[in-house]
């Protein structure tokens, strides 16, 4: 009777909330997963491209300087060791490699010669790839082993910071000027500190 129909009325009640409630809470789900999906989807693609971008480098690398198996993987571990634990990625190592590569750096030598080139950007605050090519191409221009890259990283750096030279100049001026110094008898330390001398009377470059 009555009792039936009020007990009726008031489950029907309750069965309309619980659909509204289940209805908000679907709308307030999907809202939510588009809301975390979307930049979950962003990250990934980005990684992706990251990932992508360096196993393109990679592969440049590999095919200048002749790498592989084993000495392929070496370079790939380096570049990905450096890039994590320096202000440089993965990505950016992999192009100094490259850079060193050109100039005729073994697989050996390249992994040899990075980190102290990677220390010489990071001071001059210059391109890394460039800083690869000076650095390379001064050592080759004395005539010097990879081992001493330390060496000529440091005199770049040091003349960077207390003379008139940066990074340009020095290029261009090396580039004429280390093979006839080498011929002469002159270290990289007493070309460089010429040069200084020059750049800061005004008188640098070619």
């Amino acid at each position: 009777g009555a009792n039936t129909r009020g007990l009726n009325s008031k489950l029907g009640d309750v069965q309309k909330r619980m659909r509204g409630t289940f209805n908000n809470i679907q709308k307030m789900g999907v809202g939510m997963s588009a809301a975390v999906t979307a930049p979950l989807a962003a990250i990934a693609a980005r990684s992706f491209g990251v990932a992508a971008d360096f196993e393109q480098s990679m592969a440049k690398v590999a095919a200048v300087s002749g790498a592989t198996g084993k000495q392929f993987a070496a370079l790939e571990r380096d570049a990905l060791r450096l890039g994590s634990a320096t202000r440089f990625t993965a990505t950016e190592v992999s192009g100094l490699q490259l850079e060193f590569a050109k100039l005729g750096f073994t697989s050996d030598e390249i992994t040899k010669v990075t980190e102290s080139t990677l220390a010489l950007a990071q001071a001059s605050g210059s391109d890394l790839a460039r800083s690869a090519e000076v650095a390379g191409a001064t050592l080759r221009g004395f005539g010097l082993d990879a081992e001493e890259t330390g060496r000529v990283t440091d005199v770049m750096a040091a003349s960077f910071s207390g003379t008139a030279l940066d990074m340009e100049s020095f290029a261009e001026s090396m580039k004429y000027v280390a093979p006839v110094a080498k011929s002469a008898g002159l270290s990289i330390e007493q070309t460089t500190a010429l040069l200084g001398t020059l750049a800061n009377a005004g008188i640098k470059g070619s």
